[in-house]
């Protein structure tokens, strides 16, 4: 499903544009999902430093790591990058776009107990932005908000298992706060496309970005 916004300037200096939110379910073992990625964060906060936690106010967690690792690697959930693939065909489809194209991705996961939220941040928002995405892994009456750059209106979410969110990687969005016990779980990623993955990411990061295929 595709949420169109767009403004509606009624003078020449009134904001102008237009963007596409898309929503979908997918079709996983997501009890399966959320294991593998909590066994995993215990490994790799275990490995790694904390680096960056990308704004979103997570400090010390998987999230700060994500720079070390892209869950499209993991054999356990394989699965995982074909049904990233088609929902972005599915989405360029619905706006009679050319599905034919190479693109790449890096992904993580986002491990939240209570107490915590996401901050507002952005993912990409340079010449060669294009995608970011969630999908909802686990989660007890939260949502993720997106912020409208021209009006500031909030479009809310709610966070429900399976469902994926595809956006324009320079929307700002954040999420409520755990306010239980039980892990809000997340997946997210950034996509760029060939001439993004050729011309914007450092050749001594390419490594960390995968083909979706």
């Amino acid at each position: 499903m595709i949420k169109k916004f767009e403004t509606k300037p009624q003078t020449i200096f009134a904001p102008k544009g237009t963007y596409y939110i898309f929503e979908d379910k997918l079709d996983l073992d997501f009890n399966k999902i959320k294991n593998v990625i909590l066994k995993k964060e215990k490994e790799i906060i275990k490995k790694y430093p904390s680096n960056f936690d990308g704004d979103t106010g997570l400090g010390d967690s998987l999230t700060s790591r994500h720079p070390y690792f892209n869950l499209f690697d993991w054999s356990e959930i394989s699965d995982l990058k074909k049904s990233v693939r088609l929902s972005h065909d599915n989405f360029l489809k619905e706006l009679d776009q050319n599905t034919n194209i190479k693109i790449y991705s890096q992904c993580w996961a986002n491990v939240m107990r209570k107490d915590q939220k996401i901050n507002k941040h952005s993912h990409y928002n340079n010449d060669y932005c294009y995608l970011g995405g969630h999908i909802c892994v686990q989660s007890n009456d939260t949502s993720t908000h997106y912020v409208d750059p021209y009006t500031k209106q909030i479009y809310s979410s709610k966070n429900e298992v399976g469902k994926i969110t595809l956006f324009p990687n320079w929307i700002e969005h954040y999420t409520d706060r755990v306010t239980d016990n039980k892990l809000r779980i997340t997946i997210a990623f950034d996509i760029v496309n060939e001439i993004g993955f050729v011309k914007d990411i450092y050749d001594n990061m390419k490594h960390h970005w995968i083909e979706l295929n």
